[in-house]
This record gives structure tokens, C-alpha cells and sequence, in this order.
């Protein structure tokens, strides 16, 4: 696939897709086969990632390493999708993570920046699919996971994330057969138990959260700021309160409590192991 074909297919911006195209007429830098390789692999694409940007030197609003990670999609990643008859509606929804990623930077700045360079070898590398509401990774670790992940975008209603599951395990039972039995397990701050206190039980968060046995909970994490509130990292008297969310929110933790994330599984009830 030409790699002007894949910016059209996942909309990048015109403002982006510009910049892409002259950096592609003016680059002049080869790549390494063995830095790809590690980009394509679990346990080494951090180290993937960084030679790459190593190799890149300067770039500051991320565009080349943005072509570079682009241009093994159209070489490698949509000729995979291809052979395993994985169908271009999942590819397309996948690969989106950039653009969706591209828009939510200049909603906060006003300005295109990819900065998730580090997450992208997950989408690239086949890891990680969007199926629906929400995104499924597939960890083959020590203990094997299936992470569920949950883009901003992602409609939260009941009926959408059931599809959203019962989808995902059509899906695995065809292309993943071996990971079958493997828990479905989400690490976010929408599980956190004191929401149910800053929510109505219409919330669609709380009707997310209850989908799920929480097994961990770390008070000390405090990335779930960058979600709740874009672009701020201070807590004190300007967090913006434009939702529900944020002004319960500020109250809680200008009253000087934590909050943070947790970590649970999928229940059996709700399709998270078939084997149950």
C-alpha cells in the first residue's frame, strides 16, 4: 500500500498528512531492518522506538517518527491484516489510534503533535486490536492477559460495549483460538471505586466499571489526570470544570483525597473467560 493511500484511509489531518509528504520527499535516513524488527516486538520495541528516534534527531512535533511508524503499517502491518483475513473495517478502526491521537493534541494545544510513539508498536506490530467501543491487546507475558483498553472515543453505553465483547470474542475464537480462556483484564481509572460516589448509577462508567472484579487498586498512580483533565497536571484552584466529572472531581482532590487507578477483570458472566 502506498503510504499516501493509508493517510486518505485513516484521515489524518490535511494539515498533518501535508507535512508527511514533504518530509517523505526530503528524508534521508534508512531505517534498519533490525530496528523494525524490534519495533515489532513485544519485548523490545521500547528500545525500537528509541533508536529510532535517536536516528531521527530532531523532531519536534513527531511527524518523522510518525512517517517512519506509518511506512511499516503500509510494508508490513496491512499486508499482515491481509494474510490473516483480518477485515479492513478492524485495520482501518485500528490504525485510527494515530489520528485520533493527532486531533486530541491540538484540541488541548491548537497544534498537531504526535506524541504516542511509544504506545503505536502495539496497533503495528498486531498486538492490538479495536473491535468495536473499545480495543483489545493481546500481552503474551508470564501470565498471559487479554488488556482491554478504552479509547476516548469509545460510546460507553451497555449495549455498545456488549457488542464490543461479544465481537471481540467472534473475533479471537477465529484468529486467536489459543486464547481462549484468557481473562479479559482493564488497568484505568474508570474502575476506581470512589467514582460511584462522584456518579449516578446511570452513569455509563459505572455501568463499565461493574462489568469488572477489581483486583488491585494503586492511589499512588496519578496519570489519570492527563484523561480527566487534558493538558493539566497541577492540582489546585484552575481545573477547569466544564462536565459532572471534572467538578466532583476537583472538589475530591482539592479536599485533599487520592484518587488513582485500578486494575480488575473481565467477570465470567459478562464473557470474560469462556472456559467459566
Amino acid at each position: 500500500m502506498k503510504n499516501t493511500e493509508l493517510y486518505r484511509m485513516l484521515e489524518i489531518p490535511d494539515e498533518v498528512e501535508k507535512q508527511l509528504i514533504n518530509y517523505g520527499k526530503s528524508r534521508n535516513v534508512s531505517i534498519p531492518n533490525v530496528i523494525i524488527n524490534k519495533i515489532l516486538k513485544r519485548d523490545e520495541w521500547n528500545a525500537g522506538i528509541q533508536e529510532l528516534q535517536e536516528l531521527l534527531e530532531d523532531d519536534s512535533d513527531g511527524i518523522k517518527i510518525l512517517w517512519e511508524l506509518l511506512n511499516i503499517i503500509s510494508n508490513y502491518s496491512y499486508e499482515e491484516y491481509r494474510k490473516r483475513n483480518i477485515s479492513n473495517d478492524i485495520f482501518v478502526a485500528t490504525m485510527k489510534f494515530c489520528t485520533r491521537f493527532l486531533h486530541e493534541y491540538h484540541q488541548t494545544f491548537q497544534t498537531y503533535k504526535f506524541v504516542w510513539e511509544q504506545w503505536f508498536p502495539r496497533q503495528i506490530s498486531l498486538n492490538e486490536y479495536r473491535i468495536g467501543a473499545l480495543e483489545y491487546e493481546f500481552v503474551d507475558a508470564e501470565n498471559r492477559e487479554i488488556e482491554v483498553h478504552i479509547p476516548s472515543d469509545a460510546d460507553l453505553r451497555k449495549r455498545s460495549v456488549a457488542q464490543s465483547i461479544k465481537d471481540f470474542n467472534t473475533f479471537r475464537a477465529k484468529h486467536y483460538p489459543g486464547w481462549k480462556t484468557v481473562k479479559l483484564t482493564c488497568n484505568t481509572w474508570m474502575l476506581m471505586p470512589e467514582l460511584k460516589e462522584m456518579l449516578g448509577k446511570e452513569s455509563n462508567i459505572i455501568a463499565f466499571q461493574n462489568l469488572f472484579e477489581i483486583d488491585t487498586v494503586d492511589y499512588d498512580a496519578t496519570w489519570y489526570m492527563k484523561w480527566i483533565f487534558p493538558g493539566i497536571e497541577n492540582i489546585d484552584e484552575s481545573l477547569p470544570e466544564r462536565t459532572t466529572l471534572q467538578r466532583k472531581m476537583k472538589k475530591y482532590l482539592l479536599d485533599g483525597k487520592k484518587f488513582g487507578v485500578a486494575k480488575g477483570h473481565l467477570k465470567a458472566e459478562y464473557g470474560g473467560n469462556e472456559a467459566l
